[in-house]
């Protein structure tokens, strides 16, 4: 089976969006964030209290309402600032290998990928795991890197399941 289609900045940003979403230790990380800081919040109104004419309980309010707008808006913050981020990386560098376009095959022996620079063969035993986004199918080969299949890449739903059957052959009990 092969697949041709072209990957875009917005497809790796994409990626990497998605496995911050589940990787249990970011998701850990973002909870602790997302907690530890407004209760440090609650500590500087005593601090603050002590040197300001103003009340106390008029400080504790409105580190009350920073602390609720921390908690609510904190997670589409810090993938907004996680995607810029990784814009930014992406810029840095030439990266001919990840966008442009891409063939891949898909066999009894593994996936070959190929992009205008280059190629890369990866047996069944080399993948991990295939998960599938709203946009894209990753086929993960390592725990931070996958080869990234736009769903625009299948022509309609049923070769889409077409190729997701194709694959499960060879990697049983790897799906997600």
């Amino acid at each position: 089976m092969e697949l041709e289609y072209y990957l875009n900045k917005q497809d790796y940003i994409d990626f990497n969006i998605y496995h911050v979403n589940h990787s249990d230790i970011i998701k850990k990380s973002l909870l602790i964030q997302r907690y530890f800081i407004p209760i440090i919040f609650m500590i500087v109104p005593f601090l603050i209290a002590g040197v300001t004419d103003l009340p106390l309980l008029y400080w504790i309010c409105v580190f009350i309402v920073i602390s609720v707008v921390w908690i609510v808006f904190y997670p589409k913050y810090f993938v907004w600032a996680f995607s810029k981020r990784v814009s930014k990386m992406v810029d840095e560098g030439k990266n001919k290998d990840l966008f442009g376009k891409h063939r891949v095959t898909v066999n009894e022996e593994g996936i070959l990928e190929k992009s205008e620079n280059g190629e890369n063969k990866i047996s069944w035993s080399g993948v991990e795991k295939i998960v599938s986004s709203n946009q894209h199918i990753f086929i993960y080969i390592g725990s931070i890197s996958a080869c990234i299949i736009p769903k625009r890449a299948f022509k309609s739903n049923a070769d889409m399941e077409l190729f997701h059957e194709y694959i499960s052959k060879y990697i049983t009990g790897k799906r997600d």
